[in-house]
């Protein structure tokens, strides 16, 4: 079948990509800058464009059987960014699909979301949620913990900081809870869903089969690479007062959003929407680690 990947250009998007194409299917990319993307793929078309934008959605949806989402971001600038990109876009994109005839559509979201939730992306991607299933009854919603894998956005940048820094910050003292799960499971997870008729309509949390606390993971991390920075724990209010101050730099470190974000666990609520519920047994973060640390 055809499947439209939206993000597809992404850290997960790449990996979905693969395992369809490798399956069978004529994927095609949708991303701002798919077209730059090197190689050529015959089962894979590639659209350079935003969904924001009504001649790439309609693009999107046309001829399609299946449609994922996978665009999300913790580093917009405001609020109406965040909503635009997590609920408007996406409610615009389902509805689109509905009307296209597209059978399967898949909504990414994150672990520990909630329209209560201390954070703008956490909030906007439950309100996205919500407008996604307005639009499109049938729709999947994924949830997907911490992602990891080679050249991800948490371990490589902590590797970093643990083999060149004398100290690492926690932020919260390090007791936010994570259930992390490697990016090709995530992937496999997702194509699986698209795969099985009876998911449709379905919610899916994305976690792997370990929790960890942030200080346990920064710990194994450290393990692992042999060294041991010190590990000073930073409190809310004084995270959340340093992010403001620097937030507003072209490459600012974090955001005020990005520090409330961990204060929400990532950890699957319901066992019976965990990827086990489609057969895939998460890798254990200690493999990854090792393969880390050689490099």
């Amino acid at each position: 079948m055809r499947v439209t990947v939206v993000g597809g250009t992404g850290f997960i998007g790449r990996r979905l990509v693969e395992r369809l194409v490798g399956r069978g299917a004529s994927v095609r990319v949708i991303s701002r800058h798919a077209a730059d993307e090197g190689g050529s793929v015959p089962q894979i078309e590639r659209v350079s464009g935003s969904i924001e934008d009504p001649s790439t959605l309609k693009r999107a949806v046309d001829g399609a059987a299946a449609v994922v989402n996978l665009v999300g971001t913790t580093a917009a600038k405001s609020e109406r960014e965040f909503y635009s990109l997590h609920c408007d876009a996406p409610a615009r994109l389902a509805a689109a699909a509905r009307l296209a005839g597209v059978k399967r559509f898949i909504q990414a979201s994150a672990l520990g979301i909630g329209v209560d939730a201390p954070s703008l992306a956490d909030r906007s991607k439950a309100a996205g949620e919500n407008a996604v299933q307005e639009a499109f009854p049938d729709a999947n919603l994924v949830r997907p913990a911490l992602v990891y894998g080679p050249r991800d956005h948490f371990f490589t940048l902590f590797a970093e900081l643990v083999r060149s820094a004398p100290a690492v910050p926690l932020i919260g003292g390090g007791g936010t809870r994570f259930q992390p799960m490697h990016v090709d499971d995530v992937a496999e997870t997702l194509a699986r869903v698209l795969e099985e008729p009876g998911t449709a309509g379905r919610a899916f949390e994305l976690g792997g089969s370990e929790i960890f606390s942030f200080r346990e993971l920064i710990e194994r991390l450290c393990e692992a690479i042999g060294r041991r920075p010190w590990l000073v724990s930073i409190p809310f209010t004084l995270a959340e007062a340093g992010a403001y101050a620097t937030q507003w730099l072209p490459h600012a470190p974090l955001t005020v959003d990005q520090v409330r974000l961990l204060k929400t666990d990532k950890v699957i609520r319901d066992s019976r929407s965990s990827p086990a519920a489609l057969g895939v047994r998460p890798r254990p973060l200690g493999i990854f680690l090792s393969e880390l640390a050689k490099h």
